[in-house]
């Protein structure tokens, strides 16, 4: 007789697929980064403004802004595994046409594919992750996933600047595509080896399972039979999927706030640094990389508050607007390049406890599992909408106002990122006080509502 899994083991076995979804979040938000660090070269290579080359950095969520609900729906019909891999693909061909690109035009439209395929590794991966994880390590593993921004940044600031000094941009973009082709070579590896797995297991269950089968089949029969007799034909049922928790949609709101105010920031940190400060493109890419890595820091604090249970109304309402207060100190009218570097820094490792809380309340707000995909939606489309406007907004606010104007437009963004995120926070805090909810009515003759999880009475308010 084969002994079950022990319990600990299969809780670090999970962790594999996730570290690997993580991973390949982070190779996607790495593309917001390296355009950030090139930026200064392809602009003067290929001619360009200060607002094209913001769009060029934030063309990258469009995808995400526009279709992040749709997109989530059809990843789930699709197979999330699959969608995740043909991103992971285009990926690796956005990157190689880029380095092909002779115009800004070709330039962006190459990056419109890179945005197709971010939209795709996002709206896939965090429900593979919570899919993956073991119940006492949801929490942990969307903490986990909440720094694939700020690392992804930070690895493709510093990676794609160093290449590029080797050599060119051109060719750190080839470097690029070589490593999404990697990621996706060992993806669909894992993939068919899970695969082959499974279907082993399946063949084991049905030989099993087969006498048992046989011996009951008839009288099965015999019972479908008599209550059809007596209760008539019933049509199939349909599923009608519950909507999401309005939690959800003040969260994503305020999420697309901080996302417009920390993108913003970060894509145009190097070409502040280098026009203002006089710093090199190398140099500049290596503080952005700093300051977008110090995010990790503000997540771990958070991961670890959230482990006490208590509420985190305090600790979110500083990670917003201490970074924004701060932000005066780093865009100035004459700026010394180590004051504003490492106030940038340390702003950035201060902001990045927030988008941990929200990652970790995202999936108590959608009101279930069956609105998860949904609600990773939703919440996408607001961040990816926030990080689109970000760039070329305050891009926008500096050539016309001038950089001292950017403290402002930060500050502008903070005050309802922080009012939805309290109203977020009260309705999740309600609801973890009210009693389960039976099962919502159908909708029609032989419907049926979608399958929910339900709420852990154990479970601590957020």
């Amino acid at each position: 007789m084969t002994r079950p899994p022990e319990p600990h083991a299969a809780a670090r076995a999970s962790w594999l697929p996730i570290i690997g979804c993580y991973l390949a979040g982070v190779l996607a938000a790495a593309q917001l980064g390296k355009m950030s660090a090139l930026a200064p070269l392809i602009a003067a290579d290929l001619q360009l403004s200060l607002t094209t080359v913001a769009i060029a950095i934030s063309l990258l969520e469009i995808g995400g802004a526009t279709l992040g609900v749709v997109a989530g729906a059809a990843a789930s019909r699709l197979g999330l595994a699959g969608s995740l891999l043909g991103s992971l693909l285009c990926l690796a061909v956005a990157a190689a046409g880029s380095g092909l690109a002779q115009s800004g035009a070709a330039l962006l439209a190459w990056r419109l594919l890179e945005a197709v395929a971010y939209l795709g590794v996002v709206v896939t991966a965090p429900v593979l992750i919570v899919r993956a994880a073991h119940d006492t390590h949801i929490g942990p593993a969307m903490a986990l996933w909440s720094t694939f921004v700020p690392v992804g940044i930070a690895f493709g600031a510093w990676g794609w600047s160093q290449a590029a000094a080797l050599s060119d941009w051109r060719t750190a973009m080839f470097a690029g595509a070589g490593l999404a082709a990697a990621a996706l070579a060992v993806g669909a590896a894992s993939a068919a080896s899970r695969w082959r797995a499974s279907a082993v297991a399946r063949a084991r269950r049905d030989t099993s399972a087969g006498a048992s089968a046989s011996a009951s089949t008839s009288a099965s029969i015999s019972a479908s039979t008599r209550a059809s007799a007596s209760a008539g034909e019933r049509p199939p049922t349909r599923t009608v999927a519950a909507p999401v928790d309005i939690a959800t949609w003040w969260l994503s709101v305020s999420f697309g706030g901080y996302a417009t105010f920390e993108v913003g920031l970060l894509a145009l940190l190097p070409l502040y640094l280098t026009r203002e400060a006089g710093v090199s493109a190398a140099e500049a890419g290596r503080w952005a990389a700093l300051a977008a890595l110090a995010t990790i820091a503000g997540s771990a604090a958070a991961a670890l508050w959230l482990r006490r249970g208590v509420s985190p109304r305090w600790p979110v309402l500083l990670s917003l607007f201490v970074p924004a207060a701060m932000l005066f100190g780093v865009f100035t009218t004459a700026p010394q390049a180590g004051t504003a570097a490492v106030l940038a820094v340390v702003l950035n490792a201060l902001s990045g406890a927030y988008p941990s809380f929200a990652f970790a309340w995202l999936p108590r707000a959608a009101g279930g599992a069956a609105q998860l995909v949904r609600a990773n939606g939703i919440f996408t489309q607001f961040g990816a909408s926030g990080s689109l406007l970000g760039p070329p907004l305050m891009a926008w606010c500096v050539e016309r106002f001038g950089w001292a104007s950017a403290p402002w437009l930060g500050l502008a963004l903070t005050v309802p990122a922080a009012f939805f995120a309290m109203k977020a926070l009260r309705r999740l805090q309600v609801r973890a006080t009210e009693p389960a909810q039976p099962p919502a009515a159908p909708a029609g003759p032989g419907a049926t509502a979608g399958p929910t999880r339900p709420r852990s009475a154990a479970a601590p308010a957020p």
